[in-house]
């Protein structure tokens, strides 16, 4: 990891985590709950997911901290809270196989003889992305930008041959809201999934070029960017059929229906598996750091403070619920109630950052007020309660209260790691 990122790579890794396994398998489920009204639930998804990641943003401008997103926490909550944020992370990086799950899907619309082999042919993938993620932050780079380019042409070409052939009045009998507010509410709540993946930029500040200006501008480009491509996506996707034909499918389903044979098959491999492919490709990446500064604490055994190591049970944690055979919106749900209770609490915490560090405060160069500041945590709290609400009651009743003993679990473990002498939060080091 020689080479430092610079804001362009940071902008590319940013769209790269956001505009992945989320939009390419969620934009029909999306439909199917709100129909034409799911590009206005990509909008405030991204709003509220902007609200829920500003405080990482903004200390990302004030510390350049070893452990990513884990030392901000580190900064602000107590050690049993910094624990609950740690073991988080962990069941947080078990989304990676929602990544292999769709890809093994979109291989398989090429060659359907692998339909039958889906579950290997993801497991497969996931370990070949693994091994090009601990390759090192060059090789990463290159992989990323190239697969980025490709895959915004990709998505260009959807939304402009299906704004030559979408109904913009809207098909008969289809208005806005098509299912209702509750069910626009419940959109906007898994749409969010799809919006996560900027922030693990946050993460990068150890090989990143001046990274407390670097990573708050390139999160705010990358968001804006992908906000729109979202909407876009949206509008067009649900407007290009009728609502029972559209509703629940996948984005290569969509791009069928539009696309000439030749241009399909290029979306398909060169847009939807290059966008899984970055997405992927920056989760990992962004992960391997964060949860080495965890070991590094003491949350979990030693050997995890090599990235290799890390790599390598983050194989095995994504390979695991793709053998399990979960769908792709259950492992989304419930990985989302427990990152959303954390982030209440934190970000209730957070309030005083403007007080507690006074002179990184100054340094910043974002020139927010506190009270701004504190009105948008305030904002932020009121999306994570929605987000993580609408999330659990999209569960099936087993697996809500599987959700619910998990989450009461991880607290209990961090307070008994503390209490059994594991733990020294070290990883705060402020790099510079």
């Amino acid at each position: 990891m020689e080479k430092k990122m610079g804001l362009i790579d940071l902008v590319f890794m940013g769209m790269g985590g956001c505009i992945g396994a989320g939009i390419f398998s969620m934009l029909g489920v999306g439909i199917g709950l709100t129909g034409r009204s799911v590009a206005l639930a990509f909008i405030i998804a991204m709003i509220f997911k902007m609200t829920q990641q500003v405080r990482m943003i903004i200390m990302a401008s004030m510390f350049s901290l070893s452990g990513g997103m884990y030392s901000q926490n580190a900064l602000i909550l107590t050690p049993r809270l910094t624990g609950v944020s740690a073991l988080t992370t962990l069941v947080s990086s078990f989304s990676f196989s929602v990544f292999g799950i769709s890809l093994a899907s979109y291989l398989s619309l090429l060659v359907p003889a692998l339909a039958p082999y889906e579950k290997i042919v993801a497991c497969a993938m996931l370990l070949l992305f693994f091994l090009i993620a601990s390759t090192g932050v060059n090789i990463f780079a290159k992989v990323q930008n190239l697969l980025g380019i490709s895959k915004i042409v990709a998505l260009g070409l959807f939304i402009v041959f299906g704004l030559m052939v979408a109904n913009h009045g809207g098909f008969e009998g289809e208005p806005y809201f098509i299912n209702g507010g509750i069910s626009f509410v419940t959109a906007i709540a898994l749409m969010s999934f799809t919006c996560d993946g900027i922030s693990n930029i946050v993460n990068m500040a150890q090989v990143t070029e001046n990274p407390k200006k670097n990573i708050p501008k390139a999160f705010i480009l990358a968001s804006i960017a992908c906000a729109l491509i979202y909407a876009a996506l949206g509008y067009v996707g649900s407007g290009i059929a009728p609502y029972a034909e559209v509703a629940n499918q996948n984005l290569g389903y969509l791009a069928q229906l539009v696309l000439p044979p030749a241009l399909y098959i290029f979306f398909v491999i060169g847009g939807a598996m290059a966008s899984l492919s970055t997405a992927l490709l920056g989760g990992i990446t962004g992960f391997a750091p964060l949860i080495a500064g965890i070991a590094q604490d003491g949350w979990i055994p030693a050997p995890m403070k090599k990235l290799k190591n890390v790599y390598i049970v983050m194989a095995i944690g994504a390979i695991l619920p793709v053998i399990g055979g979960f769908s792709l919106d259950n492992i989304v749900a419930m990985i989302m109630v427990p990152a959303m209770v954390l982030g209440i609490i934190t970000n209730l915490r957070a309030m005083k950052l403007p007080e507690n560090y006074p002179k990184e405060w100054a340094s910043t160069g974002l020139n927010i007020t506190p009270a701004f500041y504190r009105f948008m945590m305030w904002v932020s709290i009121v999306a994570s309660a929605l987000t993580g609400y609408f999330s659990l009651a999209s569960l099936t009743l087993p697996l809500a209260i599987g959700t619910v003993v998990a989450t009461v679990f991880i607290y209990v473990y961090a307070g008994w790691c503390l209490k059994a002498g594991k733990v020294d939060i070290t990883s705060t080091t402020d790099l510079g």
